[in-house]
């Protein structure tokens, strides 16, 4: 699972395996369980715009030896699959970013830190 919103189509990671995982990168974070809940959720545009970042990102890894541009795409993808597997999520989501896209993000006041938004998903 990738949030505790609702429970999820295509992965098997919960969010406590996630929170509580040894491993360097939380099941949850796996571009492999991130890829499922795509596949299960999202068209196949998204789902092939997923697969083209995460090439794109482990081409630079490799090409730079530096995992950051892989991370960053790992994380960003996150929450858009975390948005495609809760359909209200999802209704809440486009339009959000199209607004912001058309108008500019919204006021700082009304803005979440990544520190923020990374402990409200245990991450």
């Amino acid at each position: 699972m990738l949030s505790s919103i609702a429970e999820p189509r295509g992965a098997t990671d919960d969010h406590a395996a996630c929170k509580a995982s040894p491993a360097p990168v939380p099941p949850c974070l796996h571009p492999a369980a991130i890829r499922a809940v795509l596949a299960a959720n999202a068209d196949a545009a998204v789902l092939q715009r997923y697969d083209q970042d995460l090439d794109t990102a482990f081409e630079e890894a490799r090409e730079h030896g530096d995992l950051t541009p892989l991370v960053r795409t790992v994380r960003r993808w996150w929450f858009e699959a975390d948005a495609w597997r809760n359909p209200d999520a999802q209704r809440e989501f486009l339009p959000r970013v199209e607004r912001y896209l058309r108008e500019g993000p919204p006021p700082s006041e009304d803005r979440m830190t990544w520190q923020e938004i990374r402990g409200q998903h245990g991450l």
